[in-house]
């Protein structure tokens, strides 16, 4: 019986014999319109002025149905606010982090959890966990005032569309109000096609929140990540793969919980891999601060102009005008004595270099910023030593200090690790490369490490540096073990036995050079890589400091397939199509490897499969031995490649568990 009845179950939207008009008086709303469109469709849009989760039990059938069918659902949705509430919200991007607006949103919770049926409390949780379910809240524009208040959605499955337009709101009493629904096909009349696409545009509008009068905003990650833990272990429906999964909260819930680890000291760094999203989480903190009132004004940090420019764009992307004033104080920019001086009820934001950072503290005669929040990108670039003079003892006049790195720490240089653990504060939350790949944040990759001998002139230029380092330790027995490091580090950068083993490699995998980052020790080696990849790609480019950024730009969109650079772009830039890395300068601290890695590990959306590959160059006598010689002492040390080699072979066996 089940089986006949399942064979009737309409497979296209066009096989439902839809009514003009869907009245309460005469219809079953959910049994003859709802449930054989959900049945159908493999996206559903809803806009709705009044939402509650009995709509969901009531709609249990069909939403069950949908989610087999892999269906994705987007829902805009107005909060129930009394009148106090609104008053104290100033419309627009500033709603997110009101108070009241958020303490209304975690009601949706709460109202799922006491009302809804475990199969169905079940189904909606894991939709919110895997993607598949998006919510964003509308509030109206300053020129309305009023309510979020329409009620219209769309059925899509592929091919076909039905709008409805209507009185009735997602609520199990608005089933038994008198409502009504118009419905509109795509396979209709003209004027059909033409209000199916104006109100599948009306929406899109909104949910892109490009809606004159209109602001929509999405479901705060904290609130979904509270659905998502109501499901239980076994999903109801078939697993729908990672494109949807890639988006979920759920899926980068570790930035919630690095928001309540900092929010519990008040300062200290985040120790975050590369591409797990640093950037999103501290502006998860400043909502926080400002939804609390915790905070007045906030000073951003970093070393790089590219990277201070992406923080200007993401934040004139996170306020509104309305909310903030945005000064700037690197490069060209002069705005820091503006800043100081600036006392409105907006809050006032400096970008500036760490370089700067010290003049805006010193600056600062009316105390502005002891109401502040410090956040230091790529924070271990702030321990430099001319830093530590400059910035010693003065960081502690903002109240938050909140440093962001992938690699924090230098195991080789303890000053400047104890600089940062004291003007900043200790690591409060850790997510690495191992954990984010096994989540599925970072992808996979493959690691190629391609041996080479070194020549009599790079042994015999090794052998100088042993021999300088072993007299420089003589005279300053404190000099670091790093120091020698870097002095062998830059012999193996330059060595030009890399070449030939490279253009061999290229001549059997020429497809490396698809989506790649060469980096390269120096711009004269970068020359004599270019020489290699002449005969394979013309559609290449350098990046070094004194290069137009417009390339990068390019890179990142896909005009270039190949890009050659050094360290100038290791840090903060986010180009989700790189696939492919290769190593021709990789120094023995993990640090900067990790960083350039990291370029090709971010996850494309656009490519869900994506698979990545690094390419190392491995000096071939580093790898067959326990140790090198040694530096006038006891002490044994790894040979410089060795460690690097063991670290990517292990992490490349990582593969993706959730």
């Amino acid at each position: 019986m089940q089986d006949d009845q399942s064979s009737h179950k309409p497979r296209k939207l066009r096989d439902i014999e839809y009514s003009l008009l869907y009245e309460t008086a005469t219809a079953n709303l959910i049994a003859d319109f709802y449930t054989p469109s959900l049945e159908a469709a493999s996206e559903y849009k809803r806009a709705v002025g009044y939402f509650t989760s009995s709509w969901f039990e009531e709609a249990a059938a069909g939403i069950a149905a949908f989610a087999n069918n892999g269906g994705t659902a987007k829902w805009i949705i107005s909060p129930k606010l009394t009148e106090d509430d609104w008053a104290a919200i100033e419309h627009g991007d500033a709603a997110k982090r009101d108070p009241s607006l958020y303490d209304q949103m975690e009601t949706l919770v709460e109202d799922l959890e006491l009302n809804l049926q475990q199969d169905t409390q079940n189904t909606i949780a894991w939709l919110i966990a895997d993607g598949l379910l998006r919510i964003r809240i509308a509030v109206t524009g300053e020129a309305l005032g009023g309510d979020f208040h329409d009620k219209w959605g769309i059925f899509i499955d592929g091919e076909d569309k039905v709008a409805f337009h209507g009185s009735q709101n997602d609520s199990r009493k608005s089933l038994s109000n008198y409502e009504a629904n118009s419905v509109f096909i795509s396979w209709g009349s003209t004027t059909d096609q033409q209000r199916v696409t104006q109100h599948e545009d009306r929406f899109d509008d909104i949910w892109a929140n490009e809606k004159p009068g209109v602001h929509s905003f999405n479901l705060p990650d904290s609130i979904s990540l509270g659905i998502a833990e109501l499901r239980s272990d076994d999903r109801p429906y078939e697993d729908p793969g990672e494109k949807t999964k890639l988006t979920s909260p759920y899926r980068w819930r570790h930035q919630e919980e690095a928001v309540e680890a900092f929010l519990e000291t008040e300062t200290g760094l985040l120790d975050m891999a590369t591409g797990t999203g640093k950037t999103r989480t501290s502006l998860k903190i400043i909502n926080r601060l400002l939804r609390d009132d915790a905070i007045e004004t906030l000073v951003i940090a970093t070393r790089g102009n590219d990277l201070l420019n992406q923080w200007s764009e993401t934040i004139l992307d996170h306020f509104s005008a309305e909310e903030m004033f945005l000064y700037r104080q690197y490069s060209s920019y002069k705005e820091l004595g503006s800043y100081l001086m600036n006392d409105s009820d907006r809050l006032d934001i400096l970008l500036t270099s760490y370089a700067n950072l010290e003049d805006a503290i010193n600056g600062d005669m009316s105390s502005k910023l002891a109401n502040g929040l410090l956040i230091c990108d790529e924070v271990h670039n702030i321990g430099a030593q001319g830093k530590q003079e400059a910035l010693g003892g003065t960081l502690d006049v903002f109240p938050y200090r909140l440093g962001l790195s992938a690699t924090p720490f230098d195991p080789y240089d303890p000053e400047r690790n104890e600089f940062i653990r004291d003007e900043i504060g200790p690591v409060v939350y850790e997510f690495g490369l191992k954990p984010a790949i096994e989540r599925g944040i970072l992808t996979e990759f493959d690691y190629t490490p391609i041996t080479y001998k070194l020549s009599d002139e790079d042994k015999a230029r090794q052998k100088e540096q042993f021999k300088k380092f072993a007299g420089l330790k003589q005279q300053n027995p404190s000099i670091p073990q790093s120091q020698l490091y870097i002095m062998l580090s830059r012999v193996r950068k330059e060595s030009e036995e890399k070449l030939p083993k490279f253009r061999r490699h290229l001549e059997l995998n020429p497809e490396i050079l698809e989506d790649a980052i060469i980096f390269v020790a120096s711009k004269d080696y970068g020359t004599k890589v270019q020489e290699i990849i002449y005969d394979y790609v013309d559609d290449f480019h350098t990046y070094y400091g004194e290069d137009d950024e417009s390339k990068l730009d390019e890179f990142s969109t896909g005009k270039l397939s190949t890009l050659v650079t050094s360290k100038a772009i290791s840090e903060g830039i986010d180009i989700q199509s790189v696939r492919n890395i290769i190593l021709f300068s990789a120094p023995r601290s993990k640090g900067t490897t990790t960083q350039r890695i990291g370029r090709a590990l971010r996850k494309d959306p656009s490519n869900p499969g994506k698979k990545a590959n690094v390419i190392d160059f491995v000096v071939k006598s580093d790898i067959e031995q326990e140790t090198v010689g040694d530096t006038g002492e006891d002490e044994e040390m790894k040979p410089p490649d060795q460690e690097r080699y063991e670290w990517l072979t292990g992490l490349s066996k990582v593969t993706q568990q959730e």
